[in-house]
């Protein structure tokens, strides 16, 4: 490599100062200085590097890189003579034709340039390559309205064989052509019903679905009259449920989806879906509608036990979405999950109605003996497996260090823990059973179970015990008492039994008594979390931005850019700051474990794909058989 130096360095040298070796490169950096020189726009260089490419091998590459060059240097008159020995050579290929015309134009003579074009159409054979190499060569000349004649003779000559309407609809949409496009796509999806995600998905490209305008309604006008025309193609009805999907229109999406399922004997399974959408955009009123008609097909019906569930869901997230839900919306919410219970059976496959009932009752209706009781019942259930038995155990736990148990608590956590060794499930039951430890003021012995849990195969668990580890670390010192970090975990345990102005106060007197603490970020981080659980979105916002700027190089300033993402997503429902956060930790933060998730959600909010497994996506591939 050594001895190839001084060789490489005259080369560059003698072409820097332009000189002969220009048509003296070695063999294989031709075709890449030409590209190079083409790319910086020095054409001249450029059509004496692709002269000696194209004398040497006449492929179309190196045509059309050669003719570019021409062109950028107006060199018309050498753009011409290689259009027609191209010609020559080739047998007259239409394609060739239009880049003649195209010089011709460019000179000014329109009138022979109409010529080729029209020579270049009359002359098409009924072939699929031909004519989409037609096409192409009048799409890349911005001859649209030449290459759909091209595509419009093409689809004449070969009588159904090919109808290129992806292609047509393609450059309609360039155009401008919205109701041209809107019908290539749709007798494309008639010919050929496979294509429905690269129709939906070229529609969402072209129609804004959030505009008051004409688009959506053109596209909706068009789906009506193919409907009357053919009752019994479900694809259009399909995309007209779509449409109604992207313009958030779910009562006239239910309305649609009532009316195929009545006709084709679908069993609710187009229901259920549509209810699982409604629940994901917050329309509980949907979301009802679609379960209670589930529901009123009957216990005979696959469908039927879902529905139920999917009820007493949908009716759980509207009261808990709500920061200060009534006593009246619980009590109803209580007697639906009792109720549902009494109906479906007090069984395994029923564990996650018991789960939500004692969630209600530990929380909400401040009854954690029942909740408990409930949980118990569960976790003595015959049959029920060993890992639902141990999420129920993990779950009452939690109500355990709510209610004041802590040592019932840690129980409940070491069994798991004991139980799943090698599981998450049990890496879980040993972060929390460390946080019992870190609550009660055993700094050291939570810090020993924190260490092995780094090694956690779950990246989230692993992040929270090196994070509460580092806490410890810092604020522990050699010392085996620390008052900031004292103050700091009771306030955290007060947070965890929902006592969260206490927790507020108690913050307040470390960040009073110890101003210079190293614990002031993850202050500002509870308070975050306080008021997230408290539906202070806002708030919450500002405490996170404040993590953000006063500790930039502190430890939880990605989980702050993280969470301020997430929270302008799906809480202030602001895209652009939402953007905006995640960008910065790409940017600022790439080593942090949330950039894969927060490049995920960038990526969708920009809108660079569409993704297949979500409810929407799975609801319009219809029932399966």
């Amino acid at each position: 490599m050594k001895h190839c130096l001084p060789l490489l360095r005259t080369a560059l040298l003698l072409l820097l100062l332009g000189t002969g070796p220009l048509l003296r490169a070695q063999p294989g950096t031709d075709d890449q200085l030409a590209a190079e020189y083409m790319r910086q726009g020095q054409y001249d260089k450029a059509a004496l590097y692709y002269e000696k490419l194209y004398a040497q091998q006449p492929t179309n590459l190196y045509y059309e890189q050669l003719m570019k060059a021409y062109l950028g240097l107006k060199n018309y008159t050498q753009a011409e003579k290689l259009a027609k020995e191209r010609l020559r050579k080739q047998g007259d290929d239409p394609q060739y034709m239009v880049d003649l015309g195209m010089v011709l134009k460019m000179q000014g003579d329109t009138a022979k340039a109409e010529q080729q074009f029209n020579k270049a159409l009359k002359d098409l054979k009924p072939d699929q390559g031909a004519v989409r190499s037609l096409a192409n060569a009048f799409q890349r000349n911005n001859e649209l309205n030449r290459a759909l004649q091209a595509y419009e003779k093409g689809r004449k000559l070969l009588k159904g064989n090919a109808d290129f309407f992806y292609e047509t609809a393609n450059l309609r949409a360039a155009k401008g052509d919205v109701p041209g496009m809107i019908s290539d796509y749709l007798d494309l999806l008639q010919a050929n019903p496979a294509y429905l995600q690269a129709v939906q998905n070229g529609l969402a490209r072209f129609v804004d679905f959030t505009a008051t305008g004409d688009q959506p309604d053109l596209l909706r006008t068009e789906l009506l009259r193919r409907i009357q025309k053919q009752p019994d193609n479900t694809l259009f009805q399909e995309m007209l449920i779509w449409l109604y999907i992207q313009r958030k229109d779910l009562t006239s999406a239910f309305v649609q989806s009532r009316a195929m399922d009545k006709r084709f004997n679908e069993g609710g399974q187009r229901l259920m879906a549509l209810g699982d959408i409604s629940v994901n955009n917050k329309d509980w009123a949907s979301a009802a509608k679609c379960y209670d008609y589930v529901v009123a097909l009957g216990p005979a019906q696959p469908w039927y036990s879902p529905a139920k569930l999917g009820l007493v869901n949908a009716m759980d997230a509207q009261v808990k979405d709500k920061p200060n839900p009534s006593p009246e919306e619980l009590a109803r919410l209580q007697q639906l999950y009792e109720s549902t219970l009494n109906d479906l059976g007090r069984t395994p496959a029923n564990v996650k109605l018991l789960s939500g009932l004692a969630a209600l009752k530990a929380y909400y209706l401040n009854d954690a003996p029942g909740a408990a009781a409930l949980l118990q019942e569960g976790i003595n259930m015959p049959g029920l497996g060993r890992k639902e038995q141990a999420e129920l155990k993990l779950q009452l736990g939690d109500i355990d260090v709510m209610d004041g148990d802590i040592w019932d608590a840690s129980l409940l956590y070491s069994q798991v823990d004991l139980d799943f060794k090698q599981d998450v499930l049990g890496h879980e039951a040993r972060l929390r059973n460390a946080k019992v430890s870190f609550y009660t003021g055993d700094f050291l012995w939570a810090k020993a179970q924190l260490d092995v849990l780094k090694a956690s195969t779950s990246k989230l668990i692993a992040n929270d015990a090196m994070e509460l580890s580092l806490l410890i670390t810092d604020n522990l010192g050699t010392d085996t008492v620390s008052a900031p970090l004292s103050l700091y975990a009771k306030a955290q345990l007060l947070t965890a039994q929902h006592k969260y102005d206490s927790s507020l106060a108690v913050l307040d007197t470390l960040t009073a008594r110890f101003p210079l603490s190293n614990l002031a970020d993850d202050v500002l981080y509870e308070k975050y979390r306080i008021a997230y659980a408290r539906h202070q979105f806002a708030e919450a916002a500002a405490y996170l931005q404040k993590v953000v700027e006063l500790h930039p190089n502190e430890i939880l300033a990605d989980n702050a850019m993280f969470d301020l993402g997430k929270l302008y997503e799906t809480e202030l429902h602001d895209k652009e700051q939402a953007m905006k956060w995640y960008e910065k930790l790409l940017f600022e933060q790439g080593g942090s474990i949330f950039t894969a998730e927060a490049r995920e959600r960038y990526r969708r909010l920009r809108g660079d794909h569409d993704k297949q497994d979500t409810p929407e996506q799975k609801f319009l591939l219809g029932p399966t058989p």
